[in-house]
C-alpha cells in the first residue's frame, strides 16, 4: 500500500512539474489572450464582446462561465508573467503599424473568405483556395492583397516574440493565432487542417 501511494505521489509530482515546464517555455493562456485581442481589431470588431463558444440566450450562465474564464487566465497568466515578465500586449511602434496594416487590408480580404476563394491556413496564414470564386479582372488584385497581409502576419508573429525576448516562440506564437482565427472564423469560411480545406 505504501508503494502504491509513493508511486501515486511521484506520478502527480511529475505531472505538476510538466505543468510548469509548459508555463515557463510558452505561456499559451497569454498569447491566446492577446492573440483574440489582435484578430478582434483586424476584423474591426469589439475586442470586449465575448468569444463565440458561448451562445447567447442565457446570460446569467454567460456571466459565470466568463467569470470563471478570466480566473482561470488570470492566475495562467499571473503566474506566467512571474516566471519571465511576458507581455504579448506590449506596445512598440512597428508593431502598432503592422497591426494597422493588417487591420486596413482586412475589408478588402473580407469578402473572398465569405465566398471560400481564400481561406486561413494552419501556419496563421491566409492561402488561396479556389482561384476560380474571384473574377479574371481582380485575381491579381487579390494576390498581392494576400500576400501583403501574410508577410505583415509573419512580421507581427515575429515582433511579438523579439519583444518578450524569445524568438523562439514565434512558431508557438504562429500557432496559437492560427487556433484563434479559426476558433473566431465566420460560420462558412473555410480553414486548412492537416492538408485538407473544412468549411467552419
Amino acid at each position: 500500500m505504501r508503494k502504491i501511494a509513493v508511486a501515486m505521489m511521484a506520478m502527480i509530482a511529475m505531472y505538476v512539474a510538466a505543468c510548469v515546464t509548459i508555463n515557463v517555455y510558452f505561456p499559451e493562456a497569454a498569447a491566446v489572450q492577446a492573440a483574440d485581442r489582435i484578430i478582434d481589431k483586424v476584423r474591426g470588431e469589439d475586442a470586449d464582446k465575448p468569444t463565440s463558444f458561448l451562445q447567447p440566450g442565457n446570460s446569467r450562465d454567460e456571466s459565470v462561465l466568463l467569470a470563471l474564464a478570466k480566473g482561470i487566465t488570470s492566475f495562467l497568466i499571473s503566474d506566467a508573467n512571474a516566471q519571465g515578465s511576458v507581455d504579448f500586449d506590449k506596445p512598440s511602434p512597428e508593431k502598432q503599424a503592422i497591426e494597422n496594416a493588417l487591420a486596413s487590408r482586412f475589408s478588402s480580404l473580407r469578402p473572398y473568405l465569405d465566398s471560400g476563394a481564400i481561406g486561413l491556413t494552419d501556419a496563421g496564414l491566409l492561402e488561396f483556395r479556389d482561384r476560380n470564386l474571384v473574377p479574371l479582372k481582380d485575381r491579381n488584385g487579390v494576390v498581392q492583397l494576400v500576400a501583403a497581409q501574410n508577410n505583415d502576419w509573419n512580421a507581427l508573429y515575429a515582433e511579438i516574440a523579439k519583444l518578450n525576448g524569445h524568438p523562439e516562440w514565434q512558431d508557438s506564437i504562429r500557432s496559437t493565432f492560427a487556433d484563434r482565427w479559426v476558433a473566431k472564423a465566420d460560420k462558412g469560411w473555410y480553414y486548412r487542417e492537416g492538408g485538407a480545406w473544412k468549411q467552419k
